[in-house]
């Protein structure tokens, strides 16, 4: 279970950091939790869709707290939620709508994804995105969230095949 106490804590601590950051980069680094050593946990499902997050490469912070209640992903400044919503959690489809106009009123726009969508996995064969991956990326390409913007992996790649061709070498 999650200490909701620790990440409460955690991320009142760091959401001043993370509102004045840009809303596609990093404040505080995602990957410094101590998933499974009693602040954080994630379920399988959530676990699946923060891997298609981080390969979309966009800023989100799992597990982070609105108001009263915790989101499973959250991009405070720009102010998108993702839930996953897994069969055990979300039976409840009035009280999930009921939640979610809370956080619009607020400003907030979520995006649920059921527990199956964010089970799927990237075409082995031709390397395409999953649904979840796709899901993931229409979001983030709607709210301007991933890290390098949406022409930067072409721009890394050109910058690192430019660099490899100076050298020699190939991309």
């Amino acid at each position: 279970m999650n200490d909701w106490n620790a990440l409460r804590v955690h991320y009142a601590r760091f959401t001043p950091l993370i509102l004045a950051e840009a809303r596609n980069e990093w404040a505080i680094d995602p990957y410094a939790w101590d998933e499974g050593k009693g602040m954080m946990f994630m379920t399988p499902i959530e676990r699946w869709l923060w891997s298609d997050i981080r390969d979309a490469n966009a800023v989100f912070y799992p597990q982070y707290p609105v108001g009263r209640v915790f989101v499973d992903f959250a991009n405070p400044k720009a102010k998108v939620v993702i839930e996953c919503d897994g069969a055990a959690f979300h039976t409840d489809k009035a009280k999930d709508a009921a939640r979610d106009a809370v956080l619009a009123a607020d400003g907030w726009t979520v995006y649920r994804a059921p527990g199956w969508l964010c089970a799927t996995e990237y075409d082995r064969d031709t390397g395409a995105p999953s649904e979840a991956g796709a899901f993931v990326r229409a979001i983030v390409e709607r709210h301007g969230l991933a890290r390098c913007g949406s022409d930067g992996w072409a721009q890394i790649a050109e910058s690192v095949g430019v660099a490899r061709a100076a050298k020699g070498g190939d991309l």
